[in-house]
């Protein structure tokens, strides 16, 4: 039997496209061929695209001048065991996780383990790549996603976890951006667009996320979810 027969992998990855949803609307995403077979025989790629787009990583450097940037990000933080908190039945476009949502969590699951990677999955992530609906801008151009609350983020901080997901564009909505300033500035790293959370079990499963090693404050990630079979 293969090492990882006894297992299931779930890619919790976007697909990269010129049109995916981003902030500024513009992902920047193209792939420009230098070389293409005649004469050389191969073809060769260049790659244009913005950091922080897809499925991608925000290490404390993005919000915190002097914080680690992701090349600082050890292994033993990526490689982890995940929690996924299941708010698809109740997040619209206003709801943030709350306090109260974590706790019934562990209720029911257990407490969240140190040095775990928490996806909190609101469903959003069935409007993906649909710009407009992702964004979900309303009359004032403010877009409208399910988010999480400072309070559930201070909790889970508490909880000395690794880093958090979520399914849509951030964990913040609105001008101001307090999960990421308290995040980031304990130490922690942030996913955002998360492909797949309804897939992965609330428990017991693990997470691969692999960003590219370079010096930068923002990456896109392959994000893998593992689960036993037994």
């Amino acid at each position: 039997m293969m090492l990882f027969d006894s297992y299931k992998f779930i890619d919790l990855t976007h697909l990269i496209t010129p049109n995916i949803p981003t902030w500024d609307r513009t992902c920047g995403f193209s792939v420009e061929n230098i070389k293409d077979y005649d004469p050389h025989g191969h073809r060769s790629q260049k790659i244009h695209l913005q950091a922080g787009v897809g499925t991608h990583m925000d290490a404390p450097g993005h919000f915190i001048r002097g914080g680690d940037s992701i090349d600082d990000i050890p292994l033993q933080k990526l490689i982890v065991p995940v929690c996924l908190i299941n708010l698809a039945d109740k997040a619209d476009e206003n709801y943030q996780l709350a306090v109260e949502d974590i706790e019934n969590y562990e209720k029911q699951y257990g407490m969240i383990l140190e040095n775990s990677f928490v996806i909190v999955y609101t469903g959003w992530s069935r409007h993906w790549p649909d710009s407009e609906r992702y964004l979900n801008l309303d009359k004032n151009l403010q877009m409208r996603f399910p988010s999480i609350s400072k309070e559930a983020a201070e909790f889970l901080v508490k909880r000395e976890i690794a880093g958090l997901g979520i399914d849509t564009l951030s964990p913040d909505c609105g001008p101001l951006f307090p999960v990421h300033n308290l995040l980031l500035k304990e130490g922690k790293y942030i996913v955002e667009n998360i492909a797949n959370g309804h897939l992965m079990p609330p428990q017991g499963a693990y997470v691969i996320l692999l960003p590219l090693n370079m010096d930068s404050t923002e990456s896109p990630i392959r994000a893998v979810g593992i689960i036993s079979k037994t």
